[in-house]
């Protein structure tokens, strides 16, 4: 898992992790331009440790999926029963031969992944919806535990 600190807290830490993770694992190469890119003032041996959770991350994912794509912060938009426009933006779209998986990154600190899972798991579901009613083939959702370093899947 990832346990580390950089003076932030709640939401603010986790839109700082959701970046690092966004940024990491699409262009791993920028790590010393990281503080920069995400605008928090972090210690070398921070940056290191966050590439290295993202790493596995990655690394993870690669092992778990026959990934063809990555999609990163992909914002979605669909109209509801009622009609009302609903937007959302998903952490991860991994494209599979098969079809899709939805990933989101959470920072909360769990005792039971699985547990805090079902918290979640609605946004979740409502995004594969979302994908579904473009024409995707939608074949899972999970959450990435940042903090603990471990993904549950549905």
């Amino acid at each position: 898992g990832l346990d580390i600190e950089v003076g932030l807290t709640g939401a603010v830490l986790g839109n700082f992790l959701h970046r690092c993770f966004e940024v990491l694992g699409a262009k791993p190469e920028l790590i010393d331009r990281l503080p920069m890119i995400v605008g928090v003032d972090v210690n070398e041996e921070v940056i290191r440790t966050i590439a290295s959770s993202v790493a596995n991350f990655e690394e993870w994912l690669n092992k778990h999926f026959p990934v063809q794509s990555v999609s990163r912060e992909l914002p979605l938009l669909a109209l509801n029963e009622k009609c009302s426009v609903i937007s959302g933006t998903s952490d991860l779209v991994v494209e599979t031969a098969n079809g899709l998986w939805i990933i989101d990154h959470k920072s909360d600190h769990v005792d039971d992944p699985t547990m805090a899972f079902r918290k979640y798991e609605s946004q979740l579901k409502y995004y594969a919806q979302m994908l579904v009613s473009e024409g995707a083939t939608v074949l899972g959702v999970g959450i990435n535990w940042i903090r603990r370093g471990e993904v549950v899947l549905s």
